[in-house]
Formats: structure tokens, sequence, C-alpha cells
């Protein structure tokens, strides 16, 4: 479904005219919509990761280690961190996550502790702190891998009508749902609770849907049996 068909969807529900309901202001619940619906992705996903199929790369991260420097920039579209490995020039290790105020050490203790074959790292605002501190320059020596933000629709992308949004196309009907909904509400329609009832069923067998992707799993069980003498 393209940014133009979700905006005709909308029109459906709600039977505004763009004099009433702007595309401007649809432009906004869309991406509002596209958001949530993003958010509640990523909540139910299983072992099959989710990632915006707009995007043209891997939501993996890399930086250059710096010699004397432990404070680095993380992604401008991050969303979610997921794992942070780290080569001081022997090749990739997991870095562990760690919280200062847990741990009651410093910044120094914590430096005196932390070996390249394990390292930590915490965040802080939009930088990681890593430990212990590079003493040379590695070539693309942090990677981060993340759960990035959707890529929104701008008002270009109206004019030409063709973008998607980058999920699932079964439920891309949500985004105008949701956006008929917000009308619904603000002029007060008729049918703003059977658009509600709509969202909520369509959340539902979202959540199951990327909550129950990857089949390629085996369970194992073990019988037990518990003594109650």
């Amino acid at each position: 479904m393209t940014i133009t068909d979700i905006i005709n969807r909308i029109k459906f529900y709600t039977s505004l005219d763009d004099n009433i309901y702007p595309d401007a202001d649809k432009l906004l619940s869309i991406n509002k919509w596209y958001d949530n619906l993003h958010s509640i992705i990523l909540e139910s996903q299983d072992e099959w990761d989710f990632d915006d199929s707009n995007a043209l790369d891997l939501p993996i991260a890399y930086t250059d280690l710096v010699a004397n420097q432990n404070t680095y920039l993380l992604p401008e579209t991050l969303y979610k961190l997921n794992k942070v490995e780290i080569n001081y020039g022997s090749g990739f290790v997991k870095a562990n996550p760690i919280d200062l105020n847990e741990t009651g050490l410093s910044d120094d203790e914590l430096e005196a502790r932390a070996i390249v074959s394990s390292p930590y790292y915490r965040t802080f605002g939009r930088t990681i702190q890593i430990y212990p501190t590079p003493t040379a320059l590695t070539d693309d020596g942090l990677q981060i891998y993340y759960d990035r933000q959707v890529e929104l629709f701008d008002t270009d992308d109206i004019t030409t009508g063709t973008k998607e949004p980058g999920f699932d196309r079964n439920w891309h009907d949500y985004i105008a749902i949701g956006a008929s909904l917000d009308a619904g509400i603000k002029f007060n329609l008729i049918n703003k609770a059977d658009l509600k009832v709509l969202l909520d069923d369509m959340e539902g067998r979202i959540r199951r849907f990327y909550g129950t992707r990857q089949k390629d799993r085996q369970m194992n069980f073990r019988n037990y049996i518990e003594d109650y003498e």
C-alpha cells in the first residue's frame, strides 16, 4: 500500500475532504501511527528481528577506535541498542553493558579492571563509553548492532505518492485506520468507535504475527518429577 493508497483509505474511513482534513494533518497522523506500529513490532518480535525494508543497509554501525578516547557517538537513528562488539586489534569480542550506579565503581576503577578480552560499555545520552580505553587506532573497531527508527513519510513522498511503509503489507491499513481514528476523535465522527475496534483487532493480529514469525526453532522439553514425600 503506497502513501497515496493510505491517504485514500483515510478518506474512505472518514468521508472527509482535503479542506477539512488536509494532507499536512494526515501526514502528521500517518507518521505518528507509523512510529506506534514500529514500537508494537519491536515489543512483539521473536528471534526474527524487524528492520525497515526501505533501508538500503543493515542496522550495524562501525566506528574507528581512536587512541586514548573512550567516548563515541551513537547512531542518530538508533532506537534500541542490541549488542556492542569491540576490536582492540585482535578480533571482535562482545562487550558487556554496565551501569556505574549499580556497581558502585568509579570510572577510574572500572578502567583499571577492564581488559581487552572482556570489555565493558555504558551508554550516556547519545554517546557510548567503552572500557578499557583504546591505546591505538583500529579501523572500524567499534561495532554496534541496533534497532533503528523507521523512515517516516514527508511532503515529497505525498507528492510522488509511491513510497510504502517498510513493514509487511498485510498491516499497512493499520496506519490508515489510526489516522482515521484521530480524525474521528477530532471531528466526532459517527464511526469513531468502530475505527477503535478495527484498530485494536489489527494490533492484536500484528502482535501475534511478529511474535511467531520464526518457525525454525526446536523446543526442548525434559521430564521433571517432584518428590513430595
